[in-house]
């Protein structure tokens, strides 16, 4: 039974996959959405793993994006990861390459409308003057 409420794209992105033990693992998406993401042949051994993940994009929309996300399913497939928090910035960047993958980009405005998208934290780097 299918338990996703966001739309899923068969796109294809390289990444780095860092689990708590700091352990970095290279990682390629299978599928993606603004919730979550399923990762090729990356096997962390344990379910319910907190974890960092970067995704690139290299095509004609280049960028990188990071979220804080949780390994919440595991087989020999790969793993599923569901993101918990990203910066605003970072999303705003997924949302518009998925936007533009998406075969009806009203879906996807809906569901963040209907709040199916990962915590929002705009990161700050402080320094002294």
């Amino acid at each position: 039974m299918e338990q996703r409420k966001n739309v899923r794209l068969p796109l294809r992105l390289s990444g780095q996959l860092v689990l708590n033990d700091g352990e970095a693992r290279d990682a390629e998406t299978q599928d993606i959405s603004l919730r979550g993401v399923f990762l090729e042949h990356v096997y962390s051994g344990e379910d319910e793993r907190n974890c960092v993940l970067t995704l690139f994009a290299g095509d004609e929309d280049v960028f990188a994006v990071t979220v804080d996300g949780r390994v919440i399913y595991e087989d020999e497939r790969g793993c599923g990861i569901e993101f918990q928090s990203m910066d605003r910035k970072d999303f705003e960047a997924l949302e518009s390459f998925l936007e533009a993958h998406v075969p009806d980009p009203a879906q996807l405005r809906r569901e963040i409308r209907q709040g199916s998208i990962p915590a929002l934290k705009d990161w700050m780097i402080s320094g002294s003057a």
